[in-house]
């Protein structure tokens, strides 16, 4: 009875292992699933922002080119009130250095912007190389499981076929008591030493 009992052991040992192991590598995959469309969002908003700081310097310049073209008469009015010529000598000088002051406020807006939307799109792809990165690890382990199932399975198997086997425990012992029969009564001597039984016994 012992051997049953015991079979029926490993083998829900073996099951149980297996099943445990490959539910770690299912939920391990789910929850990949799960942070992949997380860093997916995420990706799509610094992809988002990227185009939003584009967008938004372009609108700034523009604000500011207007600002400047009102500055610019503004001055270009005060050099005419004082006396001097807008078009030539020390007014057209002046207007000419805004113009440059201006031109050059322009790029250097442009090339902040370009660099904080580069930062937003390198950070997007990022997040999309660590996602990537962690669904390979995620199906990596959902393989590992699997072979951890399978070798709990066949671990468990072959304990059973070698309790099985004629190696694997040893045979009982048949004797006529075991088998129902009655066994030769053997008799003792004057001295008290058994030997065998009488000459042309046939039992019972």
């Amino acid at each position: 009875m012992a051997l049953p009992v015991t079979a029926a052991a490993i083998a829900g040992s073996s099951l149980l292992s297996a099943s445990s192991a490959i539910a770690q590598g299912k939920a391990g995959l789910a929850a990949s699933r799960f942070n992949s469309q997380v860093a997916e969002r995420n990706a799509r908003l610094q992809e988002q922002e990227a185009d939003l700081i584009k967008r938004s310097s372009e609108y700034q310049i523009a604000q500011f080119r207007k600002n400047f073209s009102n500055f610019i008469a503004t001055q270009g009015v005060a050099l005419r009130y004082n006396g001097f010529d807008a078009s030539s000598g020390t007014g057209l000088l002046l207007l000419t250095e805004s113009a440059k002051e201006a031109d050059e406020e322009i790029r250097n807006r442009r090339y902040n912007a370009a660099v904080e939307s580069q930062r937003a799109l390198s950070a997007a792809e990022d997040i999309r190389l660590q996602s990537e990165i962690d669904r390979q690890m995620a199906r990596a382990n959902m393989s590992a499981a699997r072979r951890q199932a399978f070798g709990s399975l066949l671990s468990g198997g072959a304990q059973m076929y070698s309790m099985r086997s004629p190696s694997g425990f040893t045979q009982p012992r048949i004797s006529a008591y075991s088998l129902g029969e009655s066994a030769a009564p053997t008799f003792k001597g004057s001295t008290g030493i058994p030997f065998g039984p009488a000459e042309g016994y046939t039992g019972g």
